[in-house]
């Protein structure tokens, strides 16, 4: 027998259900250094006129499980550095 895992989010701020997909979640650090995380809904999210505030962060980085485009295709060819002169050339100097 198979177990149905089911997410429902609620607000934080007033205890309504939030609807799938208009989640807000919003992180609040303390000067202690703790985050606190709350979920609020759209309404909340209008009504706390947070729109433009604060700054949005960038997402970085890859997605775990995801490799480049080689990796993908089944090669797994090893790249080499060219070796370079003591004068920071790729190739040696012609000598005369």
């Amino acid at each position: 027998m198979g177990t149905k895992t089911i997410t429902m989010y609620v607000s934080d701020i007033d205890g309504d259900e939030i609807t799938a997909g208009s989640a807000y979640q919003l992180s609040v650090r303390h000067p202690d250094g703790s985050t606190q995380q709350l979920d609020i809904s759209e309404k909340n999210y209008r009504d706390l006129k947070l729109e433009g505030l604060g700054k949005t962060l960038k997402k970085r980085g890859r997605k775990p499980g995801t490799s480049t485009n080689k990796a993908a295709s089944g090669t797994t060819a090893t790249r080499r550095r060219t070796s370079r002169s003591a004068n920071g050339n790729a190739k040696p100097a012609a000598s005369a």
